[in-house]
């Protein structure tokens, strides 16, 4: 039977599976998605193949757990700057600069890659990233009802044209547009989208 590494069986697979995902990140930069295996990355850990089945049974599921050890702290800085401000288009703004930071971040950049470049994402995980997108999205509720957004449908059409300026923003701030620049203009746009500008 395998050593538990942990005080308890949770801490042990917690350390586990982090020690399974930083080994995937890294094996992932520099190899790429297709040409990494379970077993390359069991191989990493010091797992047997079998064992890392029992905590990961594919790519896809390392990539989540991934995603959502970047998206959990996100949401829950989004939701404190929504608290700290109320809805206002300071909290607006403030929101923001969280999502194009963390859109800028050379970290998430190396997630969406590697999630791009993997090919068995099953249904499953493509619907708990989107769910996970739209939970974050969500936190934009109070400050849309102060713009004016009156139907449920009215705030997730302009939750998610405000997702589509902060995407090229990112995109912006990456083809070289200065990052001042283009958070201005995030700002301007967004404010406008939300009836707040």
């Amino acid at each position: 039977m395998p050593r538990i590494t942990g005080a308890s069986i949770a801490e042990h697979v917690a350390a586990q599976e982090a020690a399974v995902v930083a080994a995937a990140q890294r094996l992932f930069a520099e190899r790429g998605v297709a040409a990494v295996t379970l077993g390359d990355i069991a191989a990493e850990v010091g797992l047997g193949r079998t064992s890392l089945y029992r905590y990961f049974p594919t790519k896809g599921h390392i990539l989540q757990v991934w995603f959502d050890r970047e998206m959990d702290p996100l949401l829950a800085r989004a939701e404190a700057v929504v608290a700290e401000h109320g809805a206002t288009v300071e909290a607006l703004h403030a929101w923001l600069d969280v999502q194009l930071d963390f859109v800028t971040d050379e970290a998430h950049g190396a997630l969406v890659e590697a999630s791009g470049a993997a090919a068995e994402l099953s249904p499953e995980i493509v619907a708990h990233f989107g769910q996970r997108h739209r939970e974050l999205y969500a936190t934009l509720g109070g400050i849309l009802e102060a713009g004016g957004a009156r139907t449920p449908e009215q705030g997730r059409v302009r939750a998610l044209l405000v997702a589509g300026l902060v995407r090229s923003s990112a995109e912006l701030v990456a083809s070289g547009v200065p990052a001042a620049v283009v958070r201005a203009e995030l700002h301007r746009a967004a404010s406008a989208v939300a009836g707040l500008g």
